[in-house]
């Protein structure tokens, strides 16, 4: 989590919700009325599909804002209720077109806890207007849904993650998965057809990968172990979707539940893994290789940090933002007598899994020469 400053804390507001008054970190007044200030640039939009993109980024605006300013109390779901509240106190007095498409902007991405909360606004502003002055197409984002048709892509390395899901407005949701460490959403988006989605997918990340239909949501464990906590590095795209991205899921979750073909349970990868399964086949390739054979406790210890939290089917798959990850992490070792090994040992461990997975001589090289650094 983000260190804060010391900046000299504002008066929290303690406005109502559902349980009563709560205390809400200070960085919340000020975001809160920055969104609002900001309400009147969704009166550019012309399409549902455009006022949910500029929700988002009016959102996710302010959610960059207070990490880049190191603020406390970072909790998002408890400032999206809080967001929720302030409008519906707006709804009884200023029933705007602006307002209006706000609220379904909302609702198109709020969780399932707020959205009573936000069709009670929507009523009261309907009901406070003018016949004929609000429009009617921003009614569309009130009742998204999952189909229940999903394709995934992977790129070249293993580690990235491409979910592509259909709704029941036009178009298709993109979930962009980093596997590298913990699964972690990093942008999201929302697009005309799974080509078009593909297409944008593979510009950001390179490859040929092509998406194929989802007939087991066991392959899906990336998107699944997702936890959406904020670390403080999070990119603009993926606060952008931050709101979002976890709606999408859960409509999709709810889908593939009446289906009986649910999305893998959320959980940890931490503590289920053996690390011989890793440790004996790479003594062997470096004894195979080299004429020698590791430090069996170095090896096990490599190999039970690199397994640890990883979805399992990836375990095997090595990348440079992998690497760069474990670098780090091993990095953070600080007294343990095997971390100088690690270390030396990290380049040759990546040569093994690029060679293993077929990876192209360019690829796996780039890869040696990351770990080395």
């Amino acid at each position: 989590m983000p260190v804060s400053r010391g900046r000299k804390p504002k008066k929290n507001k303690k406005p109502q919700l559902a349980g009563g008054p709560v205390s809400f970190p200070s960085w919340f007044d000020e975001a809160i009325e920055n969104i609002i200030n900001g309400m009147d640039g969704l009166l550019v939009c012309e399409t549902a599909r455009d006022l949910e993109q500029a929700t988002c980024e009016l959102l996710g605006a302010e959610l960059k804002h207070v990490l880049d300013e190191e603020y406390d109390g970072l909790d998002f779901d408890l400032f999206f209720a809080a967001l929720v509240g302030e409008v519906h106190v707006l709804s009884k007095a200023e029933p705007s077109e602006a307002l209006w498409r706000f609220l379904h902007g909302l609702l198109a991405i709020s969780a399932p806890g707020v959205v009573p909360g936000l069709r009670s606004s929507i009523t009261r502003v309907n009901a406070g207007s003018t016949a004929g002055s609000l429009s009617e197409w921003p009614r569309s984002l009130k009742n998204i849904e999952a189909t229940g048709d999903i394709w995934e892509m992977r790129d070249v390395y293993g580690t990235r993650l491409a979910v592509i899901a259909a709704y029941s407005y036009p178009g298709v949701y993109l979930f962009d998965v980093d596997m590298s460490g913990l699964s972690a959403l990093t942008d999201g988006g929302v697009y005309d057809d799974v080509e078009q989605a593909a297409a944008a997918w593979r510009k950001k990340h390179g490859g040929d990968a092509e998406p194929r239909e989802v007939t087991d949501t066991g392959r899906l464990a990336g998107l699944a172990g997702c936890d959406f906590l904020v670390i403080g590095d999070e990119s603009r795209d993926a606060l952008d979707n931050w709101y979002r991205a976890q709606r999408r899921l859960e409509d999709l979750d709810a889908t593939l539940r009446k289906r009986k073909t649910p999305l893998p349970p959320h959980r940890s990868f931490f503590d289920d893994a053996d690390p011989a399964e890793m440790a004996r086949p790479f003594a062997a390739w470096h004894i195979e290789r080299y004429g020698n054979e590791p430090d069996p406790m170095v090896v096990e210890d490599l190999a039970e940090e690199w397994m640890g939290g990883l979805v399992p089917d990836t375990r095997f798959s090595a990348s440079p933002d992998r690497i760069r990850y474990y670098q780090e992490v091993i990095g953070d070792w600080r007294d343990h007598p095997h971390r100088p090994a690690a270390q030396a040992l990290l380049p040759k461990w990546v040569r093994w899994l690029g060679e293993r997975a077929g990876l192209p001589s360019p690829l796996v090289e780039g890869m040696v020469a990351q770990a080395t650094k």
